[in-house]
């Protein structure tokens, strides 16, 4: 599978519906710090033009596997192109995440794919570990990877903003944990 091709066909699918999407997922952590095997594309997407997504993709050879109101899954025909799982932001914040997505160079020169922000993919696994108690353990291992991470790079943080996701599940107690140690290193 060759995720810089995947990548570059997405990017320009999306352009062309003026659609604005972020990388998320393992490919985001890797880009945030944390390194993770991954075989598919994660990306967050404007829930407005899922309904859109079975037409353009397919022009790609990606067919739908799985859909609900806030997600959809896709596979392709084509064995060197990934499969495809969007999240479809619809709420407030998970739109705000979008106009906060950063431009990241990846896989050589022009391939400019937007990525949510370290505060965001952290909030996205905040929610997927409410969503999925079995998930919890690992969601928290990478949260507290992707604190370290920012900490060693020296990146700044946006604390209150990761709180807020974890006050939105009532989980304010887990977010104070994962910061043990790290308080005076993240700036």
């Amino acid at each position: 599978m060759n995720f810089v091709s995947t990548l570059r066909d997405l990017g320009a699918c999306f352009e062309a519906l003026k659609c604005r999407w972020a990388v998320i997922g393992a490919l985001a952590a890797g880009i945030h710090g944390v390194p993770r095997t991954t075989v598919d594309v994660d990306a967050l997407i404007d829930g407005a033009f899922a309904s859109r997504l079975d037409v353009t993709l397919a022009d790609l050879g990606y067919s739908v596997t799985f859909r609900w109101e806030e997600s959809s899954h896709f596979a392709s025909s084509r064995p060197d192109r990934c499969p495809l799982d969007f999240l479809h932001a619809r709420r407030p914040h998970t739109l705000a995440m979008l106009a906060r997505a950063e431009r990241v160079e990846l896989g050589g020169p022009g391939l400019l794919v937007p990525v949510v922000q370290v505060e965001d993919l952290i909030g996205l696994k905040v929610q997927a570990m409410i969503n999925d108690p079995d998930r919890r353990r690992g969601e928290l291992v990478d949260i507290r990877a992707l604190l370290e991470a920012a900490a060693a790079r020296e990146s700044r943080l946006d604390r209150r903003r990761v709180r807020e996701y974890f006050a939105i599940f009532n989980e304010e107690h887990e977010f104070d944990e994962l910061l043990k140690g790290l308080e005076n290193a993240l700036p």
